[in-house]
């Protein structure tokens, strides 16, 4: 539901404006965000806007480094796949640089039912929250 949520809202979002304007307008598009992926999860923990884009940073972060994992060569067990959640997160960022983050960095929350359940209610794939 993030991510698919995140997909409606990645033009305000992504708008190359530093104003106080639009940082208001990323700050709005945020909330719309939280919302629907709170109403999803009625009777669990309501995350915050703040919570919910550090979520989405963590995912994008999660699939690139997947990403870049899948193209080392050598031996070696295969990398876990990506999950649904982390391609949708690799199609909405095409084009765009790719950050890394803190080498043994981890994500400041654990997946919850809320973050793996798509439009129709039904859970995704569960991702796999291992940073590091």
């Amino acid at each position: 539901m993030l991510m698919r949520s995140y997909g409606e809202f990645q033009h305000v979002i992504r708008k190359k404006c530093n104003t106080a304007t639009a940082a208001k307008e990323r700050e709005t598009a945020w909330e719309n965000i939280a919302a629907p992926v709170n109403v999803c999860n009625p009777a669990g923990e309501k995350r915050t806007w703040q919570q919910l884009k550090m979520k989405y940073k963590n995912i994008v972060q999660t699939a690139n480094r997947k990403k870049a994992d899948a193209r080392k060569m050598g031996g070696g067990p295969a990398p876990p796949p990506l999950t649904e959640a982390e391609e949708l997160a690799l199609s909405q960022n095409i084009g765009r640089p790719v950050a890394e983050g803190i080498p043994g960095g981890r994500s400041s929350s654990e997946s919850t039912p809320q973050d793996l359940l798509d439009g129709s209610d039904r859970l995704m794939s569960r991702e796999n929250d291992k940073h590091g």
